[in-house]
């Protein structure tokens, strides 16, 4: 079994707060489903995430989406770390604070050294308020 996707699986239900990812720390995720290729998390927006409409920031975001990329790529691959390659995401419409969001992100095809991912950002109604593909690619570090 792979000790990452345990990792994740033994958090299911529980806000994340012992990740190597200080980033994933920081966004408070709460882990929904986790498995091979396919992992979903709940973020909660807070004040600390707005811009001045008092909405999400586009940049928190494009970071909730990233992290949710590279954690699907390490519980889904070889013993790697991945890193960003690309990240295009379409903005849809905003969330507010007090908005619980869930994120979900899946392998859409794995290579010999990159990863395919496409990931979602709804509002609790399943609204999208953004939608990414990322590549991501194998850095040949190990992890640990």
């Amino acid at each position: 079994m792979n000790p990452r996707l345990t990792y994740i699986q033994d958090r299911i239900g529980k806000v994340v707060t012992d990740s190597p990812s200080e980033i994933s720390n920081w966004l408070q995720m709460t882990p929904v489903l986790a498995e091979n290729g396919k992992i979903i998390v709940t973020v909660p927006v807070r004040a600390d995430m707005t811009n001045m409409m008092k909405s999400i920031h586009g940049g928190i975001v494009a970071t909730i989406l990233d992290d949710l990329c590279g954690t699907v790529c390490l519980i889904s691959a070889e013993d790697f770390f991945y890193a960003t390659v690309t990240l295009n995401v379409d903005y849809l419409r905003p969330a507010q604070i007090g908005d619980v969001l869930t994120c979900t992100a899946e392998v859409v095809r794995q290579g010999k050294s990159i990863i395919n991912v496409h990931a979602t950002l709804a509002l609790p109604d399943g609204k999208l308020i953004a939608r990414a593909s990322s590549n991501l690619i194998n850095t040949q570090v190990k992890t640990h």
